[in-house]
């Protein structure tokens, strides 16, 4: 391993990868090269090949994405700073959606009450589906939630639930890409 003065070589400040058959790399401040490693002779673990196979997914994805116009455009919208089309697509396959808030004020086991949920992801949640279901596990009703404001959904009963004390809502949300995530609260 060598250590690179960089008030010598200025060239060289921050320098990090291969180049040629050095690799170089940052730790503290300084900048550091050793002989690069050739490639692993051991197979990979079961779970090094679960993420290269979502690697790839997510990858196939976001190829898929950016050759259709309108999802690319969408893509390029959300990438961050320095960031292509690809790069959100990719982040957007990476990350299903989030749900973080569910607001029952406006329930009270009568038809027509509202339930509002908020649902974060990366470009756009495609649906939300709620499920009520009684404190015995009951399913009592289910149906989809309407996007409102923002990351807000709303869902409006279609049931009455009169004893809707340890009542659960079920929530499944679905992005662009097809992640699903399901979330319960209890009301």
């Amino acid at each position: 391993m060598a250590k690179i003065i960089n008030e010598e070589n200025p060239m060289m400040n921050g320098t990090s990868g291969s180049i040629g058959n050095l690799t170089f790399m940052t730790r503290n401040g300084q900048t550091i090269s050793w002989p690069k490693r050739g490639p692993n002779k051991k197979p990979p673990t079961e779970e090094q090949v679960a993420v290269q196979v979502k690697f790839e997914r997510f990858a196939a994805y976001a190829q898929e994405a950016i050759a259709d116009p309108e999802k690319k455009l969408l893509y390029a919208k959300a990438a961050k700073k320095g960031q292509s089309a690809f790069n959100a697509a990719f982040r957007d396959a990476a990350r299903p959606p989030r749900v973080s808030e569910i607001d029952t004020r406006q329930y009270r086991g009568l038809v027509g009450g509202v339930i509002r949920f908020l649902v974060k992801d990366v470009v756009r949640v495609e649906s939300v589906k709620v499920k009520i279901l009684s404190e015995a596990g009951a399913e009592l009703e289910q149906g989809d939630a309407v996007s409102g404001i923002g990351n807000y959904w709303k869902y409006t009963a279609t049931v009455a639930n009169p004893a809707m004390l340890g009542s659960r809502v079920l929530v499944t949300a679905t992005d662009l890409p097809g992640n699903i995530t399901e979330a319960e609260f209890e009301i």
